[in-house]
């Protein structure tokens, strides 16, 4: 199906959908969250939300955005997200988030989209996101290639500031889906197949969460306020099941370390690249 490039630059119309505590305590459980991390899993007193919440409420708009391209969304790959922390998240409220199609760059394998999207709470901007999304089979259409993605490495001579086991579990991905998140390559064994995976894979926005939520942990002391962006690049799926070891490196800049994800089972790097933004 050829792409209607007409989409570059329209914004669709906004989403507003209301969050309270049990929201955020969902979110924080889906990400592996437990017994040492009750301050974002309580209702009394008001739980912390974590940054990375930043996600939820824009899946459906950027969707909505990716449809006016007339692709094919079951080929739908989620390659990168950044994720920008404008000012922390209150424990519930009024969320109202709108979408806008930047750009679609040609990548011969497919075509890369790129869509934007704000999400004010309580009349607010609370956050920011940027979605890279490779539309399989759509490629080749003699267009210009990407601008230059995220290059941040982890150095290579020096240990991690910090190194975390996180084992998912065989449901994980069902237990994501609950946030929002219903795309059916995570659930539906036969919409995997057809994507071209044995049996369905967990949310790349799972494991993302799960390395902002280590991150914020290690290197900002467990405090939202000191989130300011993650920016990271999916390179190898991960199937629930597998454990994900999240390492950090602190770079030369302050505030800003290098995060990876690397399954255990595997040893391949489910996410690379990844720049960790935070108040020193």
């Amino acid at each position: 199906m050829a792409i209607d490039f007409s989409c570059v630059g329209q914004t669709v119309a906004p989403v507003t959908k209301r969050y309270d505590w049990r929201d955020v305590a969902l979110y924080a459980l889906a990400l592996s969250a437990g017994e040492n991390d009750l301050a974002y899993l309580l209702d009394q007193p008001p739980p912390k939300v974590l940054p990375t919440y930043g996600v939820l409420p824009a899946i459906a708009p950027m969707f909505e955005a990716a449809s006016k391209t007339g692709a094919n969304l079951v080929q739908l790959l989620h390659t990168a997200q950044r994720t920008e922390l404008v000012r922390p998240w209150p424990a519930e409220g009024e969320m109202r988030t709108q979408a806008s199609v930047r750009g679609i760059w040609d990548m011969k394998v497919g075509a890369l989209l790129m869509v934007d999207t704000q999400t004010e709470v309580n009349g607010e901007l609370a956050a920011k996101t940027t979605w890279q999304l490779l539309l399989r089979g759509e490629g080749g259409f003699g267009g210009e290639r990407p601008p230059a993605g995220l290059r941040t490495r982890a150095p290579k001579d020096k240990a991690p500031d910090f190194e975390v086991e996180v084992p998912t579990a065989r449901n994980q991905a069902l237990l994501y889906r609950l946030t929002g998140d219903v795309n059916p390559i995570h659930s539906h064994p036969e919409v995997a197949k057809q994507a071209g995976f044995d049996r369905p894979i967990l949310h790349g926005l799972c494991t993302y969460g799960v390395a902002g939520r280590i991150a914020l942990k290690h290197l900002a002391g467990d405090e939202p306020g000191r989130f300011k962006a993650l920016e990271t690049k999916f390179s190898k799926v991960v199937f629930p099941g597998d454990t994900l070891i999240v390492r950090g490196y602190r770079l030369e800049t302050p505030g800003q370390a290098a995060v990876t994800v690397t399954v255990k089972e595997s040893g391949e790097e489910a996410i690379t690249n990844g720049l960790f933004e935070y108040v020193p």
